[in-house]
């Protein structure tokens, strides 16, 4: 049975896959790769970090985050302070590079 975050990944890498196809069509696709880790999923391309996705509700770097939040990569290994939405709730702001700065 698939979860919410697996038809919003899968849904990603759609958007990104037509994208992809239609600007860079000499090189294969390939679709954003899964870490979990204890607090934060990793989504990987190729090899940089696309996002991290929320698997908590509680603190980052002294903000609130809700499970679900999505946040640019600050470091390879960590996430960014702020979110940019949640997937849960539909309000996630991304781009084919990643999730987008905010405004």
């Amino acid at each position: 049975m698939k979860t919410q975050f697996d038809i919003w990944l899968e849904k990603v890498n759609k958007e990104r896959k037509d994208y992809f196809e239609a600007r860079f069509s000499y090189k294969p696709y390939s679709p954003l790769e899964v870490k979990r880790g204890n607090k934060f999923i990793k989504l990987i391309s190729e090899n940089t970090v696309w996002g991290f996705v929320s698997m908590i509700d509680g603190e980052h770097k002294g903000v609130p985050i809700r499970k679900g939040d999505l946040m640019k990569a600050a470091s390879r290994n960590q996430p960014a302070k702020h979110s940019r939405g949640n997937i849960f709730d539909g309000t996630d702001s991304w781009e084919y590079y990643g999730p987008e700065y905010l405004k």
